[in-house]
């Protein structure tokens, strides 16, 4: 797994647990989206490092299911800001 693929999961994986966390105490559906925004983002860089290092698939599979999984994340990222009580 490429170093910054290990930085996104790490810290993706810290967003993931704190707004978890703010979610289950304030059962806001903004937070829930985040959470599972910043979920997809993060398993686009573990699903490619797996792919890649141990499933023997090729590189333009790999980049693109990153690329898909990550878009994904940001999208719902986008739609809990949009949707969040300001």
């Amino acid at each position: 797994m490429d170093v910054a693929q290990a930085l996104i999961l790490i810290f993706g994986g810290v967003v993931v647990y704190y707004a978890s966390r703010a979610y289950s105490k304030t059962k806001s559906q903004a937070m829930f989206l985040l959470a599972l925004g910043f979920a997809f983002v993060a398993f686009g860089a573990l699903a490619a490092g797996v792919m890649y290092n141990v499933g023997n698939v090729g590189l333009d599979t790999v980049v693109t299911v990153q690329a898909y999984s990550q878009a994904l994340g940001f999208l719902i990222i986008v739609y809990s800001l949009a949707r969040a009580k300001g």
